[in-house]
């Protein structure tokens, strides 16, 4: 195989070459930041300094930041965490990532109701359904910033002020792991009481994710021990993984426009050769412009979307027929809520482009066309 393209970047990245000192100088500085040596108070001056640097990159000034080891510990802290009484409400969108639905729906088992949140054609919560969901039992809400699945942007501020007016004392959680370092995140401004962010997302490494958490918000916590994390999250913490994880957040933050036009032009120049070509039974599962340029999501009539990644791993190109984290289940919740047939979920596959790689458009899309085709040929046979 002389190529090898990876455009499966909404399930991980590749960790920046910035990041190899800082993993290279582990070797010496490994000391516990829990610890009343200076060598650890000197390691706890640096877990302080990237906490600090995550919550600023965030626009949270209101609320503080706490390390977790993945975004799931860090959704499942929220529903864990958050006391809730029997009777009353949850409300989430049917389009959340797996470690947020089951999470959600398991408070059932404790007599809390949990309804999903319908989403319109482009993926989005539909906003005139959602405010029809309201009453007074309503306490948490958890709605994802970008769509995993079909990169479809949400508009939190508005889907947070609604709830706020309604209540103020509903608690307002977003998954904002597809939208870090990706779009503009301001949580103040935004509104919010809880975001979630993920390090393997955004060319850091895996094992180190994070929760910002407005001040007013009490949380249990999900882990009980040393009293690491404000007491929200004990045990000993991620050094390397807090410090690599606010240092390659902040390059993101910092060259978002720039990441975001090459990644724009990949995806445009990718999607004008199919539509150049002779495939024509495709569609755009998501074509609203409130998306993430870094997820093209397309479905191929009459084609199995695994069969179509698997032909394209044979020619070097690495894609995905959806979340990594529910691929191995039957069906697609987000393109089914969204109205999608079924040959049309069953012909899903998921594009997910990095910033921080240069790619041959050309022959992927060659790639893809060639399959296609065949693959639609035999169909027909």
């Amino acid at each position: 195989m002389d190529k090898l393209i990876y455009l499966d970047n909404a399930a991980t990245t590749k960790i920046l070459d910035s990041n190899r000192e800082i993993l290279n100088q582990s070797f010496n500085d490994f000391y516990n930041p829990s610890s009343a040596y200076k060598q650890g108070i000197f390691a706890k001056k640096q877990l302080d300094e990237s906490r600090v640097k995550m919550s600023k990159l965030l626009g949270g000034e209101n609320g503080k930041f706490i390390f977790t080891s993945r975004a799931t510990e860090s959704n499942n802290t929220v529903f864990a965490g958050i006391k809730l009484r029997q009777g009353q409400k949850v409300l989430i969108s049917k389009a959340e990532h797996p470690s947020v639905y089951l999470a959600a729906h398991r408070l059932e088992e404790s007599g809390i109701t949990v309804e999903d949140l319908p989403l319109n054609s482009q993926g989005q919560v539909d906003f005139e359904k959602y405010k029809k969901m309201f009453d007074k039992n309503v306490a948490l809400i958890s709605v994802m910033h970008v769509s995993n699945e079909t990169g479809a942007i949400n508009n939190i501020k508005q889907l947070c002020e609604f709830a706020k007016l309604y209540n103020p004392k509903i608690i307002f959680h977003c998954d904002g792991v597809q939208a870090f370092g990706k779009i503009d995140v301001n949580v103040d401004e935004l509104g919010v009481d809880l975001y979630s962010v993920s390090a393997h997302k955004v060319y850091a490494p895996r094992g180190i994710a994070g929760l910002w958490i407005k001040n007013s918000v009490q949380l249990k916590p999900l882990l009980v021990g040393g009293g690491q994390e404000f007491g929200l999250r004990s045990s000993t913490e991620n050094l390397l993984g807090a410090i690599c994880f606010a240092k390659t957040a902040e390059c993101v933050v910092r060259n978002l426009e720039t990441n975001n036009a090459k990644v724009e032009k990949n995806r445009r120049n990718l999607l004008d050769l199919l539509q150049k070509s002779d495939v024509k039974d495709y569609f755009l599962v998501n074509s609203c412009e409130s998306q993430s340029p870094y997820i093209l999501s397309l479905s191929f009539d009459g084609i199995k979307g695994e069969v179509l990644a698997n032909a394209l791993e044979l020619d070097g190109i690495l894609i995905s027929t959806g979340s990594a984290c529910s691929s191995k289940k039957a069906g697609n919740r987000t393109l089914e809520a969204m109205g999608k047939k079924t040959s049309e979920v069953v012909g899903s596959v998921r594009i997910s482009f990095s910033a921080y790689d240069d790619y041959d458009v050309k022959y992927v899309a060659d790639a893809i066309i060639k399959n296609v085709l065949r693959l639609m040929k035999n169909v027909k046979k």
